[in-house]
């Protein structure tokens, strides 16, 4: 017990050191690590989140301890943490649309008052110490769904409590908030609950997401009116799949992570067991070696800038994945708890290490107008990854036993490893994400089409070179993925039949109001560049045409395609050449 409560000190005189290093290396300067910590909104925020991180933690050893004695306890503690993380799979992506068209405080308000009322039953069916599983597990994957719902609101709303020149470091707070959190909540949870028994954890998850919405219900921001209308959401929905299904830079991102994840979880999934089993130790020691992780979560948060600074993004990701590997691996091979808790020291370091990289890289990918939508299936992959890795190494567990299912997992690990540096992240440090409208000039209309009016279907022509048309048909593959990444479908490259040096780009827009965000909202610098790469191997700026089909309502069939009066008019010419 002594030792949770010096672990715990531990980890806060470690950000207090960190905290304090860092104010006299920049304690004047807006750049400091700590500067958004002056803004009282963000202070507050950040000081709930951190409460509510702890409890969440201290929530989850203590559901965890309910069922570790149970029959089949290898499967029922996967399915446990396979129950929290799996909504993120369903709930994710249209969070992050809500986050987009709805007010976000409204919205984190709402779903953290079910919160509350999840916790209070928790309290109330595990007051005796017992619970039926089946209940334990429907009620953490409530907590899921509520956390799933949230994430995206809560990370979108970071702009709004600091400056843009600080988000940086905001982000950098959070994650030492979430790790933090993870030393510092099993530690409190090894001390409450062999003397108030688990519904103590919970009941203090639900107090600590009481003051969330306290604080929340405080909580000013200045209104800032929007340059368009809200995209609807089944739209936005549209949009933001359509941008990650035609943007191999991103989904290269969120592989590298899913094969780091699926292993790692392991450790994660079978430490219960592990700790109990193994090791024979209470749910104090259970709490110490969380608390191991934690510290090295906590120090892989403070020294990560200086790795970055120090090493090349590929070697991070390549020394974390393996040192993260041999902790595993030490697992398997040794009974001694203070060894264990030594190995785990590293891992919580290349834990977090090994995710600051994927994340800082998808962050800088993402441009603004779909980033709270990319980091929604971003979490969807981290979570859904954990998740599954979970669920799968807790079966793995029951059939052949928990150090060989360690010994697997290092060796999955290690063939990661050996994947990410066969195949390294794209370098993105050329690719600019300002924004850049595709045609300055709004396209001359003699009547402005009704927003919702559509399909739009553009032509753009190009003269070439016959020397330049074997480049030129290479570029515009770039350029077509450009187009579907802002909204286009459908598009084409073809050459007219019997001309020589004419091709014809053709792609098509849901409706009008589709058609204004690709061209002005959602081209940024690099996509532009991609388009003038190719528009400088034709002779000369291309002719641009649109057609617009208002009013024409078409409903398919099986049979084929049935149409309305509206729709024997051909397609109106509403601009000429762009």
């Amino acid at each position: 017990m002594g030792c949770t409560v010096l672990i715990s000190a531990c980890c806060g005189g470690l950000f207090i050191v960190g905290a304090q290093t860092a104010a006299s290396e920049a304690s004047d300067s807006a750049s400091s690590a700590w500067a958004p910590l002056r803004s009282r909104a963000f202070r507050a925020v950040w000081l709930v989140t951190l409460a509510v991180n702890i409890g969440n933690w201290m929530q989850a050893v203590g559901a965890q301890w309910l069922i570790v004695g149970a029959p089949q306890a290898d499967v029922l503690i996967a399915l446990q943490q396979a129950a929290g993380m799996l909504p993120m799979l369903l709930v994710a992506v249209p969070a992050g649309v809500m986050a987009d068209i709805l007010d976000r405080r409204r919205l984190i308000i709402g779903v953290q008052l079910c919160t509350v009322a999840i916790c209070a039953g928790l309290t109330m069916v595990t007051i005796d110490g017992t619970v039926h599983p089946g209940v334990l597990l429907a009620m953490q994957f409530a907590l899921g769904v509520s956390v799933a719902l949230s994430v995206p609101a809560l990370g979108a709303l970071t702009p709004d409590l600091v400056p843009g020149s600080q988000l940086t470091q905001a982000s950098a707070l959070g994650s030492i908030s979430m790790n933090l959190s993870r030393a510092v909540g099993p530690a409190i949870a090894g001390l409450l609950i062999p003397r108030m028994g688990p519904a103590s954890v919970f009941a203090a998850d639900g107090l600590a997401v009481v003051m969330f919405v306290a604080v929340m219900l405080r909580l000013r921001l200045a209104h800032r009116p929007a340059t368009r209308r809200p995209e609807r959401f089944a739209a936005g929905l549209r949009a933001g799949a359509r941008y990650i299904r035609h943007a191999p830079v991103v989904q290269r991102i969120m592989l590298h992570a899913l094969l780091f994840l699926l292993p790692a979880s392991a450790l994660w999934a079978l430490l219960p067991m592990f700790a109990s089993r193994h090791l024979h130790l209470s749910v104090v020691g259970y709490g110490i070696l969380l608390a191991a992780l934690g510290v090295g979560a906590v120090l892989g948060a403070l020294f990560q800038p200086r790795l970055r600074a120090a090493l090349c993004g590929r070697r991070i990701a390549l020394a974390a994945g393996a040192t993260y590997a041999c902790a595993v691996l030490v697992l398997a091979c040794v009974q001694q708890p203070i060894v264990v808790a030594a190995a785990l020291v590293p891992a919580g370091i290349a834990w977090v290490v090994a995710l600051a990289h994927v994340n800082a890289e998808v962050q800088n990918v993402l441009p603004a107008w779909v980033r709270a939508r990319g980091l929604a299936v971003y979490q969807v992959v981290i979570f859904g990854g954990q998740g599954i890795g979970a669920l799968a190494w807790g079966f793995c567990s029951s059939q052949i036993g928990t150090r060989w299912t360690f010994v697997a997992a290092a060796g999955c690990l290690a063939a990661a490893v050996w994947a990410a540096w066969r195949q390294p992240l794209h370098d993105t440090t050329r690719m600019s994400h300002h924004p850049a409208a595709m045609w300055p000039e709004h396209p001359a209309v003699e009547v402005e089409p009704h927003p919702h009016a559509g399909p739009v279907l553009v032509v753009c022509r190009y003269h070439v070179a016959t020397t330049d048309e074997d480049a030129f048909v290479a570029a515009m593959r770039d350029v077509g993925r450009s187009r579907q990444r802002t909204g286009a479908n459908d598009w084409r490259l073809s050459r007219p039949l019997g001309t020589t040096g004419e091709f014809v780009e053709t792609y098509a827009l849901l409706s009008w109001d589709e058609h204004q965000r690709h061209i002005h909202d959602r081209n940024t610098a690099w996509e532009k560049s991609l388009q003038d790469r190719a528009a400088s191997l034709a002779a000369g700026p291309p002719r641009v045409e649109r057609f617009v089909a208002p009013g024409i309502h078409v409903y398919r069939s099986g049979s084929g395609t049935a149409e309305s009066a509206d729709d024997m008019r051909a397609l109106d010419l509403v601009s000429a050449a762009g």
